[in-house]
């Protein structure tokens, strides 16, 4: 029999197709907004914090924000059920003190990179550190290690802070300092016991409703905004090749299947699926605001569209539930492949 088993602990048994035995997986998640789930707090509203306020969230069963950057759920809530989970595993944050993680943890955080950022999201190194901290506190046991998959989300906020004059040369050789902090980041995972890695490709920042409003939302901006996912994702590839232990989840191609497909026959359906695909679901109504601004009067300064599941992106950069759950159909397979499970 194949199949998934979730025990009391929300940790999931998947079984392996080589041995047909239930394997348990302890998911840890590190990253940015496409893995966030709660962990930057709720404060007053801002650009920062409008993940906890409307209208986001709305298309969950819950109706209400959760801290994160979609209508509904996001990649590494779709991970997790990859891995026989309900949803992603628990936002650090949001752990209770001294539990026992039994299904995991999730440090990943809006806005974050490999640098530092003005508004102190911790980097992916710090992110690690707290990891270190719960293994050597005994939080995390090593008994989850054995049987770890880690995802690394790093999806573009360090090469969105960079000046919109910086040349293709400087793109490239900022590409291989970006990719050179990731590659040590999984080196320094592999070496704390995680025995699998997903890492996510760069998806085509040119396509993000942030550059093809310039466009008026009619095509994706190839030549500069996807210069810096083109030379990421050849590095990355390459720093990561060694490794039968880490894979590289290519977003770029599932992305652009979707927004900017080559062929648009090649693949028909997931192209035809959205009828908004560069265009947000959620826009403000300044170009330099952001979705879920009010105004002094608590007026709403943005729209937002009635069927969330007919665009692909929510807001400027995230996707909605529907784009994410079409982004990852097409890469459940390869990933389960990856780690050895089947249904």
């Amino acid at each position: 029999m194949h199949g998934r088993v979730i025990d009391y602990t929300g940790a999931a048994h998947v079984e392996s197709r080589a041995s047909g035995h239930f394997h348990w997986y302890y998911p840890f998640v590190f990253g940015d907004s496409f893995a966030d789930t709660g962990n930057l707090a709720k404060s007053s509203l801002s650009e920062q914090s409008r993940q906890w306020y409307a209208p986001y969230g709305r298309s969950r069963l819950s109706g209400h924000p959760t801290g994160r950057f979609s209508d509904g759920i996001v990649q590494s809530d779709l991970v997790g059920k990859i891995l026989g989970r309900y949803e992603a595993p628990v936002a650090y944050r949001r752990r209770g003190k001294n539990y026992v993680e039994a299904a995991g943890v999730n440090y990943a955080v809006g806005g974050s990179g490999v640098y530092a950022v003005p508004h102190k999201a911790p980097t992916l190194a710090k992110q690690i550190h707290y990891f270190r901290e719960m293994i050597e506190g005994g939080t995390v046991g090593k008994w989850q290690l054995k049987s770890s998959v880690a995802l690394v989300a790093v999806s573009g906020n360090d090469y969105a802070r960079m000046s919109s004059n910086s040349t293709v040369d400087e793109i490239q050789s900022f590409a291989g300092n970006v990719t050179d902090e990731i590659a040590r980041a999984v080196e320094r995972l592999q070496k704390l016991g995680v025995t699998k890695v997903l890492v996510n490709a760069l998806h085509p920042l040119g396509c993000t409703p942030l550059l093809t409003r310039q466009l008026n939302y009619t095509g994706c901006d190839s030549v500069r905004g996807n210069a810096a996912p083109y030379y990421h994702n050849k590095k990355l590839r390459e720093k990561l090749a060694s490794s039968d232990s880490v894979y590289v989840v290519d977003l770029y191609a599932a992305f652009s299947n979707i927004v900017d497909p080559a062929d648009a026959h090649a693949h028909p359906q997931v192209a035809k699926k959205f009828k908004r695909k560069l265009k947000p679901c959620c826009e403000s109504v300044d170009p330099n605001g952001y979705c879920g601004q009010l105004d002094e009067d608590g007026g709403a300064k943005y729209s937002v569209c009635s069927n969330p599941d007919e665009h692909f992106y929510w807001d400027d950069v995230h996707p909605t539930q529907a784009g994410w759950e079409a982004v990852m159909e097409q890469l459940e397979w390869d990933i389960k492949d990856f780690l050895d499970i089947s249904d």
